[in-house]
């Protein structure tokens, strides 16, 4: 998964936690340091209501998410 500056968001296989919490994790990093982590999230649910209308994957909705607030 891409964001707006061109890093890739990844899981790792060998860690215990599952995909979605690990991408999660990532996301809530990249927004930790403006203090944004709320926000993000905020802006991960709206964009996962609107996936799911038009049949997206849960990880473009955190690229959406990311992407509102340019992180």
């Amino acid at each position: 998964m891409r964001n707006m500056i061109g890093k890739r968001m990844q899981a790792d296989p060998n860690k215990p936690r599952p995909t979605n919490i690990q991408l999660c994790e990532q996301a809530l990093a990249k927004a930790r340091p403006w203090g944004l982590e709320a926000e993000v999230m905020w802006s991960a649910m709206n964009g996962a209501v609107e996936a799911n209308e038009q049949g997206k994957t849960f990880e473009e909705a955190l690229e959406y998410a990311l992407g509102e607030w340019d992180l």
